[in-house]
């Protein structure tokens, strides 16, 4: 926003001069000099980049925070808060005495636990073998019974192929009846898809015919509206600048009060602007859903119009007749008596195996296997605790050492004081590994990319970056203002980098090399778009642009001029339509 009111003001000092030169021209001028100068810039190929200006403020992109690994008393601290240090440098010694008794103390609980854990596997062991004499007849009766299965199953087949034949008959008629319903079915559901499909088509053509439209009219005049506004807008605008050049050319009483008042004018103007913008693009988010078909699917029956599973479909049913077929009857009582006696069998061979489980379960002396994993991981854990009482001897030795070049941070390590295992001690920021955090503002967040090469200053010194990393939600700032956040990687960091301190952030933007290019000030915009005056065969000619990239003193056009066409800079008070020639020396 800064950008373009700094242009606006550029623009102000051209019309100013020119308009002076004009006047000039016109008093020195003859009577036959008919056709005004103007002033042209030269449409030229050349390159555009955007630059995106940020600050913000250096910070390490890795810091570990340090614990105790020990129980121990400190010995030694070798820094201060803020030093700088570097990998490998020792930071903090202990004292060894009481990590020394923990060991040895350690060393013999494991042992004894280790004693009393093989006595009790050797018990257990001893009881499991009383219980196999009970497994093996558990064993015995599980396969008599799979085999009396096979028996009953067996039996239950050749009942079945006996009734198979007076079942299939059944299953014929059945299967008529069944045809009937279906076709019933289908019809009633084929006057359901009918009342859907009527329901979707009103539905549609009123969506199209009444609630579309109407919301397109209303989208539409405020769209009119916020045209307007921007119009309105821009002209306050325009007066003001031209009240401010005729206050800095004469600050008599009569051109201040002129300058206030176009300035109210251009505040007023830019709040209406701002209120039908928001109006415009609140009744553009609300756009109406277009009706879809499966609105209506569930939606069109209830009650009585739902579809049952057949039996009801809104038609009649023809009844399904066997046709008066007889049926053969089939003496299955030799089958039927066989089949009892098999599963007599078979319940009483399960009903002895559920006793003879019960009495080995209930013979059960010897742990678990749950039982024993438990001791087992006791064990493990009293092995492990040795170790780690051995591995903390080491570790108290070595002490702690810096993993990396840093520089230490909220440090709470005290010479000669004691420490538990897990207290924080301090932190540890990488200096080898630095960035730039910054905030984009609202205009400029679409152009920075990822991957982005940038130039970071502090103080005298610049060095090269990249951007990292960029946030895709925004956050206010400290005025309310939405930001985004972006992460700048200083590539070659070096022992003169401060962290916390504020850096300038130069990102090298999009760019458009051999283009069409022209100032800035020689674009206008207008409610249609962009535009500018030529010199067409001596005619002031309005010209329709396309731009592209802009920096802060080029744009690039992309259609609507060539290299080498002359625009005007300012019409002054020449009109479009209007011959002129090219001011000698701007051409």
């Amino acid at each position: 926003m800064k950008k373009r009111n700094k242009k606006i003001l550029i623009c102000a000092g051209v019309v100013a001069v020119v308009a002076g030169g004009a006047a000039v021209a016109g008093k020195g001028g003859s009577k036959e000099a008919s056709v005004p100068a103007v002033p042209v810039q030269t449409a030229v190929v050349g390159d555009v980049e955007q630059i995106v200006d940020a600050t913000g403020t250096v910070v390490s992109e890795e810091q570990k925070t340090f614990f105790s690994p020990v129980n121990a008393k400190i010995s030694e601290v070798s820094f201060e808060e803020g030093d700088s240090v570097k990998k490998g440098t020792k930071l903090i010694a202990f004292d060894m005495e009481n990590l020394e008794k923990d060991n040895q103390k350690a060393a013999m609980s494991f042992q004894s636990g280790k004693y009393d854990y093989e006595d009790t596997i050797k018990k257990s062991d001893k009881a499991e073998k009383k219980q196999s004499d009970a497994k093996k007849n558990v064993e015995t009766l599980e396969q008599q019974i799979e085999s009396k299965k096979n028996q009953v199953s067996s039996l239950k087949s050749q009942l079945s192929q006996v009734q198979a034949q007076a079942a299939r008959d059944q299953a014929e008629a059945q299967a008529a009846q069944a045809q009937a319903e279906l076709a019933a079915q289908q019809k009633a559901q084929e006057q359901k898809n009918q009342a859907i499909q009527k329901a979707y088509t009103e539905a549609l053509s009123v969506y199209q015919n009444e609630t579309l439209p109407k919301y397109q009219q209303e989208l539409g005049e405020l769209n009119s509206s916020a045209n307007q506004a921007q119009s309105d807008f821009n002209q306050a605008d325009t007066a003001y600048q031209m009240a401010f050049a005729t206050w800095q050319a004469d600050p008599s009483e009569a051109n201040t009060e002129a300058l206030h008042q176009a300035e109210q004018v251009r505040s007023q103007a830019e709040i209406t602007k701002n209120q039908a913008k928001e109006a415009y693009e609140t009744m553009k988010a609300q756009e109406p859903k277009m009706p879809a078909l499966s609105d209506f699917e569930n939606a069109v029956f209830s009650g009585s119009d739902e579809l049952t599973d057949g039996s009801q479909a809104g038609t009649e049913t023809e009844d399904v007749q066997t046709g008066g077929a007889s049926y053969t009857s089939v003496d299955t009582s030799g089958i039927e008596r066989a089949l009892e006696d098999a599963s007599s069998d078979l319940a009483e061979l399960q009903s002895e195996l559920a006793s003879e489980k019960a009495v080995a379960e209930a013979d059960e002396a010897g742990l678990s296997k749950e039982q024993k994993e438990k001791m087992k991981i006791t064990n493990n854990l009293s092995e492990m605790e040795a170790k780690t009482a051995e591995e903390l001897l080491e570790d108290g030795k070595k002490g702690i050492s810096a993993e990396f070049n840093g520089v230490i941070s909220k440090t709470a390590a005290v010479e000669g004081s004691t420490v538990t295992q897990g207290m924080e001690l301090f932190t540890l920021q990488n200096t080898d590994k630095v960035s730039v955090d910054i905030n984009i503002s609202k205009y400029d967040y679409d152009k920075v990319k990822e991957g982005q090469s940038a130039e970071i200053t502090m103080a005298d010194r610049t060095y090269e970056g990249k951007v990292t990393k960029v946030s895709h939600i925004a956050s206010p700032n400290e005025k309310g203002t939405p930001v985004i956040s972006a992460t700048v990687s200083i590539l070659n960091p070096d022992e003169d980098i401060f962290l916390g301190v504020d850096a300038k952030v130069k990102i090298h933007a999009e760019s458009a090399e051999d283009v069409v290019t022209l100032p800035v000030e020689a674009v206008n915009i207008g409610k249609d778009g962009s535009f500018c005056y030529i010199l067409k065969d001596g005619v002031i000619t309005r010209q329709n642009v396309t731009t592209g990239l802009s920096s802060q003193d080029y744009v690039e056009i992309k259609e609507g001029l060539k290299e080498g066409d002359q625009v005007i800079s300012d019409l002054g008070s020449l009109e479009e339509g209007m011959q002129a020639a090219a001011q000698e020396g701007e051409a």
